[in-house]
């Protein structure tokens, strides 16, 4: 998980990588895995890049819209589901709460206009306003 605010890494895809972006094993994907700040609130994002459409990624790592800007690639659509899930041991300690402690998470991918996957990233938030408004509507 987390060792650093921001780490980033490049290795072969792993069975779940391979089915959210569309690749066979062998192939690399970007690992981007850190901690930031949305106003008041720490996020905690785990992002994977097909790295053959982002070759020599540097740190920082810029949003997806800047990352399609500078590759000369074009955005389509973007699929994301948003639930609650009980904060881990490692996930916890990287926000700052209880382990156990409800978070939103989000999961999304991001495809290019022909219809290729080119991030999956999920995000992990203790926003409680936000979590208080999604679980009236259950």
């Amino acid at each position: 998980m987390l060792r650093e605010p921001i780490l980033v890494t490049e290795a072969a895809a792993t069975d779940d990588e391979c089915a959210r972006l569309g690749l066979f094993p062998g192939e690399m994907v970007c690992r981007v895995d850190r901690i930031r700040r949305h106003g008041e609130q720490l996020l905690v994002e785990n992002i994977r890049l097909v790295a053959a459409l982002f070759p020599s990624l540097q740190k920082p790592v810029p949003s997806i819209c800047d990352l399609a800007d500078t590759y000369g690639l074009e955005l389509g659509e973007a699929l994301e589901s948003v639930c609650t899930v009980a904060a881990s041991a490692d996930i916890a300690k990287a926000l700052d709460v209880t382990q156990g402690t409800l978070l939103l998470m989000s999961d999304r991918v991001v495809h290019l206009r022909d219809g290729r996957p080119a991030e999956w990233r999920i995000t992990y938030s203790p926003d409680q306003e936000n979590l208080a408004r999604l679980l009236a509507r259950l």
